[in-house]
């Protein structure tokens, strides 16, 4: 999303000196603030844009705020625009109840407290951001994606054109003598071209013989991508990336099989390193020799940004659940606490009884809590403060739960760029991971938690010495309600995706049989 486009708010009242009012407390560089002095005037605007959020007064003339409302929901294209009503005459329960009833997210009452309206319109805005930001990221793959398709089309093209020329070269060595010397230069264009194509293609092309399955030859992104030196690869006679199809154990030199089409593959890299790409494979006779043309499309980036935009969509349908729950959960929880509280002073009732069902309404408001850490519209305390400082201070409590099971953690913490961090929320997500890290290992294990600073970012790596994650697990990490444990609720890692969206931070796993590591980089 542009970082310049201002977000769109209305404000609706027939009072001019309301509508100053409502200006001047919303005043912000990021808004683009509308007035409307009429319900009618308000119905046209939003047939004209899009709004984050709508601020209607109740009581105007003609068409008046229940009836503007629910002729702004009744459409589909503005249905989804969040209002907020706001009055200074109608307070009755009735009028509160046709608010909601017409699709009203809040009900605020004149004179109104001008932060707590600027922190609600600030939540609106900024879910509204987020939206905007997973649109544009949507577009974005899509574009990625046709780019890529074209891509392949073209290369799929190109090799058929080789084939012919090949097959042309065949039928030309049959003619006269006169004729040969038109092949050889027709040869010599074919070839030409064929070095083009192989040295400028962004898929990974490798020419390996079929009779001893040596590499011939490989192109530059086969090196870009795989990191192997070339003069490594050449002439060496087993396959290199261990290629394999998808939930297969064992690998083999698919590379080396005839007429493969755009199968999906996994390969692994010089730094061991696992990537994912489309294999096709065509058998060609090069030099008198038989050989395999194999060409792998890597889509690995591309399968990132779809679990990554597939994860964004996931954590904003739990976040607006999640404060669905809150507001209707926590005002009747606090009536009841209220009244057992009250129900103690007075010793109406057994006081176990009630210090037990205080102690349940406090557990359910935790886990309140933890929902709303999921939210879009969390309220982050960011200030400038150093990483180390903070994972020193619960240093002791993870050793002290390290040490309960007989494992240790071990701490290597280099000098860091101080970062803007929300304290509670770093804690949150080191303590997850952390915790999840001695979950994961055997009696005598060590937990190793290092920080490291470059390229103007600070990374914080958890790692441990577990059995792994199975793939299929780990393509689930960090979606919300999935979890591997009995008792587990599935919110532990959501949140720390959570946290790090939140933080601008990625996170980072590579996992094998002898350990896991969560690497979290922040940009400075």
């Amino acid at each position: 999303m542009d970082n310049n486009r201002k977000i769109n708010i209305l404000l609706v009242d027939d009072r001019p000196e309301n509508l100053l009012t409502l200006e001047a407390v919303l005043d912000s560089p990021s808004y683009n603030l509308i007035m409307a002095n009429s319900g009618e005037e308000a119905l046209k605007q939003v047939l004209k844009q899009d709004f984050a959020v709508i601020l209607l007064d109740v009581q105007m003339p003609g068409l008046n705020g229940f009836d503007t409302a629910r002729l702004i929901h009744g459409r589909e294209q503005s249905k989804h625009i969040p209002i907020i009503f706001i009055t200074a005459i109608s307070q009755a329960v009735e009028n509160v109840n046709q608010g909601y009833a017409v699709g009203a997210v809040d009900y605020i009452f004149k004179p109104f407290n001008p932060e707590i309206l600027k922190s609600k319109v600030a939540a609106f805005a900024k879910l509204y951001e987020y939206q905007q930001q997973i649109n544009d990221q949507r577009q974005l793959l899509k574009k990625r994606s046709i780019e890529l398709a074209a891509a392949n089309a073209k290369l799929q093209d190109m090799e058929k054109e080789l084939l012919q020329h090949n097959n042309n070269l065949e039928n030309l060595v049959r003619e006269k003598t006169e004729e040969l010397v038109l092949a050889n230069k027709d040869l010599y264009q074919s070839q030409e071209r064929f070095q083009k194509i192989f040295a400028s293609s962004p898929s990974l092309i490798a020419i390996r013989s079929l009779i001893d399955g040596r590499y011939i030859d490989v192109n530059e992104s086969w090196i870009y991508y795989t990191g192997f030196p070339y003069d490594e690869v050449i002439g060496k006679q087993t396959g290199m990336l261990h290629l394999m199809y998808d939930n297969c154990d064992t690998t083999q030199d698919l590379d080396l099989q005839k007429a493969i089409r755009n199968e999906r593959i996994h390969y692994t890299t010089c730094d061991g390193k696992e990537r994912i790409g489309l294999l096709s494979t065509e058998a060609a006779e090069i030099h008198g020799e038989h050989c395999i043309i194999s060409v792998i499309t890597d889509i690995t980036e591309r399968e990132r940004l779809e679990k990554e935009l597939t994860r964004l969509d996931r954590l904003n349908l739990i976040g607006e659940m999640a404060a669905g729950i809150a507001h209707e959960v926590r005002n009747p929880m606090t009536t009841v606490s209220g009244f057992l509280q009250l129900a103690k002073s007075k010793q109406d009732m057994h006081l176990e009884y009630i210090d037990l069902m205080l102690t349940e309404l406090n557990r359910a408001n935790e886990i309140i809590k933890e929902f709303l850490t999921l939210a879009k519209n969390k309220t982050s305390d960011r200030k400038p403060q150093n990483l180390n400082d903070i994972i020193e201070a619960l240093y002791p409590l993870i050793q002290a739960e390290a040490v309960l099971s007989n494992k240790s953690v071990h701490l290597g913490l280099s000098e860091c760029l101080p970062l803007y961090l929300d304290e509670k929320e770093i804690r949150q997500l080191i303590l997850n991971i952390a915790l999840n890290g001695l979950e994961a290992m055997s009696l005598g294990g060590k937990l190793t938690i290092k920080t490291y600073s470059a390229d103007d970012c600070v990374t914080l790596e958890i790692q441990d010495e577990g059995c792994g994650i199975d793939r299929d697990v780990l393509e689930k990490i960090g979606t919300p309600f999935f979890t591997t444990k009995d008792t587990g609720t599935g919110l532990g890692l959501a949140v720390c995706y959570s946290v790090a969206s939140r933080h601008n931070a990625d996170i980072c796993i590579q996992t094998s049989d002898t350990g896991t590591t969560f690497s979290i980089r922040f940009s400075a």
